[in-house]
Order: structure tokens, then sequence, then C-alpha cells
């Protein structure tokens, strides 16, 4: 996990806004944020109704795999209790 952590870090611009929202100033944090709505907005007045589509489609599909996870998370718990 610190391996795939460091490695998004390195990755130039993006890495650069992370960087700074960690280790910067309090306010990074806030600019961090405004700068994913710009990108947002920017990607969805590029791209139209079919950014939003596939946006919300992903968005099902990480909410559904986290559900997942956090219900079988406790049933692996419980299994392994039984044994």
């Amino acid at each position: 996990m610190q391996a795939a952590a460091r490695a998004v870090l390195r990755v130039p611009v993006i890495g650069w806004f992370l960087k700074d929202a960690i280790y910067g100033l309090p306010d990074a944090k806030y600019y961090f944020i405004a700068n994913l709505g710009f990108l947002f907005a920017a990607l969805t007045y590029k791209f139209g109704y079919a950014f939003l589509i596939i946006y919300a489609l992903t968005a099902t599909a990480l909410a559904m795999t986290a559900l997942i996870v956090l219900t079988a998370s406790d049933m692996i718990v419980n299994w392994s209790k039984r044994r």
C-alpha cells in the first residue's frame, strides 16, 4: 500500500497537488478540493452528458464494491471464529 501511495505522489501534476494537500499549509486542502471541483466542471463542459453518465456509473460501481467489501469482511471475521 505504501508503494502505491508513493507511486501516486510521483505523478507529475497530480502528485504535486496531493503532496501539497497532505504536507503543505492547512489552506492547501481547500485549494485541492477547489481544483477537483474545477476539473469536474471542465470535464463536464468538455465531454458533456457522457462524462456525467460515466462518472455516475463509476461511482455506483465503487459504492457497490465498498458495500460488498464491508459486509464480506464481517462475514470472514465471523467465519474464522467458527473454525
